[in-house]
């Protein structure tokens, strides 16, 4: 076979010829002399070759699909020496007899596989060096989406965008390996990760997936205003936006506990035992809160300390054990109180007392009403420290994968989207002590895929996530990263990421990246489609310089200053009119010196 013309597979007619290979070709990769302006860094060439048969007693022609990773240019006829010439003597390049337009291109090629001519679908390592002097063509739109997305559709693909090199070549994910296998999004501030979570959420509602969103700064929670866009697409879909109300089930204490154990420093067998029989003298009842039920609990612990006779299972000395409880529920009451007084302040806002918020149903009692098919919910974390969303994260994705390891039928499937990763799985360097959820989402992360539980993380600071639980995804999209730290990250964990995949980070610009791993065949550098239609943004897009000519006091505010005008004026009236007192007569002491009285 001379070249991909010849044999025209699945009615492909056109093969732009646009380079040569040369030098030493291996199975791995390639260099080529390139056609001025015939092909970009991030293209998909092909070439054809023929290799020995399975018994070596003959050849087969395949076809040698490769990646443009690198492009130099140079000029043979102008060497460095004429070039320190000119500068040194301030000549024009015009006033020699040197040649300006005798560049030459040389690309270097990843080589992606190979196929046979007859079937582009089926790609399949290179096992024999490509041959030099091959010419190198620009396939068609039709056989580079053949080659990418032709045995797609049973995986359920995801649309993300396109090629970078080539905007008309449509890249799509394998949705089905993307909610089994997880899936990391990683890039700088601006880079575009919520340009692309978005996008990829989009198409996971188009297929009445379960989601469920944590939602830390308020990214996702514009979604709802586009339900009936989406409903065009899914007429099944349906938007909840969740803010955290935990809720204690009938004889289901365990919440209190674990909020126990999580946002204290836990506690010691006497006084757990404590514990566990105020649960028996003051059993939960369904739907109570757990702030209310904390403090009905607070009050016996009152009675108890009060009682000078030990609580039934306690002897001896049982007053430190009952004290150190006591502490304890009070931390956590004062946490929720401060996450109840924060959510409603937050939902008061401008922009999100419009929305419909509700509260998070019982994921003990009601999980059924967070996760069903063609249901996003989104659990909006807004205005809690770090500790209480670790908290809150962790207590209801651990009784969530739960169910689902039970096997007991009581919700399908489901993608957790974890906002702001870095908060809830931070890297050792950052401190795990508070991180309650990074144990919760590590055994997720490796046991999910056997029970339908998948997860995305998102993340604008790799450097600071757990590794060991970012080394478990089996998918990236990684876009514009400057951060060393953060490349040199991205660099450990993917181990399919070339060191010329690696140099383009910082430079690509919002929405471009690569994505790799085993929602792709091979990595691929896109631009992502930005679905304007859903940047319905409620936080994070104000105007602050608006805000400040349009600032009026609030009315507490005025009413205050007003109170302080009043008494100002008062005190002003009060010296004017009061008599002047006479000064006091200097008397004399015992000793004959004067003193003032």
């Amino acid at each position: 076979m001379s070249n991909p013309k010849d044999t025209q597979p699945g009615g492909i007619k056109a093969w732009r010829p646009v380079g040569t290979v040369v030098g030493n070709a291996g199975t791995s990769e390639y260099t080529f002399i390139l056609k001025q302006y015939q092909a970009k860094v991030g293209d998909i060439v092909a070439l054809g070759m023929q290799i020995p048969d399975n018994d070596y007693s003959d050849q087969n022609s395949i076809y040698v699909w490769a990646r443009v990773v690198d492009i130099k240019r140079f000029n043979p006829f102008f060497p460095y020496e004429a070039a320190q010439e000119i500068a040194g003597e301030s000549l024009s390049l015009e006033d020699t007899v040197l040649s300006g337009t005798r560049d030459q291109l040389e690309a270097t090629a990843l080589i992606l596989g190979a196929t046979s001519p007859d079937d582009l679908s089926k790609l399949f390592p290179l096992t024999y060096p490509v041959k030099p002097a091959c010419t190198v063509y620009n396939p068609p739109t039709d056989a580079v989406r053949t080659l990418l997305i032709s045995d797609r559709e049973r995986e359920h693909p995801v649309s993300i965008g396109s090629l970078i090199a080539r905007r008309d070549v449509e890249v799509t994910l394998s949705a089905r390996r993307l909610v089994s296998r997880h899936m990391a999004i990683l890039a700088m501030t601006g880079g575009g990760k919520t340009v692309a979570s978005r996008r990829i959420i989009r198409e996971l509602i188009r297929l009445g997936y379960p989601l469920f969103i944590l939602d830390p700064h308020g990214d996702y929670i514009g979604l709802i205003k586009c339900q009936e866009l989406l409903k065009q697409e899914a007429p099944d879909c349906e938007i909840k936006l969740f803010y955290p109300d935990l809720l204690v089930q009938q004889d289901g204490e365990d919440l209190v506990t674990t909020l126990v154990l999580q946002m204290t420093n836990g506690l010691t067998e006497p006084q757990s035992d404590y514990l566990r029989g105020l649960y028996d003298r003051k059993p939960a009842t369904n739907g109570l809160s757990a702030l209310t039920y904390i403090q009905s609990l607070l009050k016996q612990v009152e009675v108890d300390i009060a009682d000078k006779t030990p609580p039934k299972g306690m002897s001896g000395n049982w007053r430190p054990s009952v004290g150190a409880v006591r502490r304890s529920l009070n931390i956590v009451r004062d946490k929720l109180e401060r996450m109840r007084l924060s959510s409603e302040q937050m939902r008061r806002s401008p922009k999100l007392k419009v929305l419909p918020f509700d509260p998070l149903p019982n994921p003990f009692s009601h999980p059924e009403a967070i996760i069903r098919p063609g249901q996003v919910s989104i659990l909006y974390l807004g205005g809690y420290d770090h500790i209480t969303q670790c908290s809150i994260a962790a207590i209801t994705l651990e009784r969530l994968f739960d169910l689902r390891a039970n096997l007991g039928g009581e919700i399908p499937p489901f993608l957790a989207v974890i906002e702001e990763a870095h908060t809830f799985i931070p890297s050792v360097r950052e401190g795990t002590q508070d991180a309650v959820s990074l144990p919760v989402i590590r055994r997720i992360i490796t046991e999910g895929r056997k029970f339908g539980t998948g997860l995305m993380l998102i993340s604008q600071r790799p450097s600071r996530l757990d590794e060991t639980i970012i080394s478990q995804c089996n998918s990236f999209l990684i876009l514009r990263l400057v951060n060393p730290r953060d490349q040199n990250f991205v660099r450990a964990i993917m181990e399919n990421l070339t060191e010329s995949d690696a140099r383009m980070l910082p430079g690509f610009g919002p929405g471009q990246g690569i994505v790799s791993g085993q929602v792709v065949k091979f990595p691929l550098p896109v631009h992502i489609k930005m679905d304007e239609e859903l940047l319905a943004a409620e936080i994070g897009d104000e105007d602050f310089f608006e805000q400040v000519e349009e600032w009026k006091p609030a009315a507490k505010t005025m009413a205050k200053k007003k109170i302080a005008s009043s008494i100002a004026k008062a005190e002003e009236t009060r010296k004017k009119t009061a008599p002047a007192k006479k000064a006091a007569k200097p008397v004399e002491s015992k000793r004959g010196r004067k003193k003032k009285a």
